[in-house]
C-alpha cells in the first residue's frame, strides 16, 4: 500500500491497535474472532478469483463443470472486520468504522489478535 495512505492513517492506526490490544487482552475470544474473520475474508477473495476465471475462454470445461456441480453451495457474504467488531466491541466499531480502510484495519486487528494469542517467549539471558 503507498507510503501516503499510510502515513494519513497512521495516527488513527496506532489509537486503533491500542483499543483492539487492550480488549482482546480482556477477552481472547475477540482475538479468536479476529482470526475467523480474517480467514472467512480470504476465503471469499479466493471465490471471487475463481469467478474472475470464468473470463477467460480456455476454461470453458471448468466453467461447465462448476456451473452444473458447485455454482450456489458456498455462499459468500459480507466480511469484514468492522461487522464482527459491530457484534461485540460497538465501541470500537463506532470509534472507527469510517476513519480506518478495512484491509488496513484487518491488518492491523489480525496482528493484534496473534499478539494476543501468542504465548510470551521468555529471554534467553533471565530464563536459566
Amino acid at each position: 500500500m503507498s507510503k501516503i495512505i499510510k502515513r494519513k492513517y497512521k495516527q488513527v492506526r496506532k489509537e486503533f491497535k491500542a483499543d483492539l490490544l487492550c480488549k482482546c487482552q480482556e477477552n481472547k475470544a475477540l482475538a479468536m474472532l479476529i482470526i475467523e474473520t480474517y480467514t472467512a475474508w480470504q476465503h471469499k477473495r479466493h471465490i471471487t478469483q475463481i469467478w474472475g476465471m470464468f473470463k477467460n475462454p480456455a476454461y470453458k470445461d471448468f466453467q461447465r463443470d462448476y456451473s452444473d456441480n458447485l455454482m450456489g453451495k458456498h455462499l459468500t457474504g459480507r466480511i469484514d472486520i468492522f461487522r464482527s467488531l459491530y457484534f461485540c466491541e460497538r465501541d470500537l466499531y463506532h470509534k472507527y468504522r469510517y476513519k480506518i480502510p478495512e484491509t488496513l484495519a484487518m491488518g492491523d486487528a489480525l496482528g493484534i489478535a496473534y499478539k494476543t494469542l501468542r504465548p510470551k517467549k521468555q529471554n534467553a539471558c533471565t530464563s536459566g
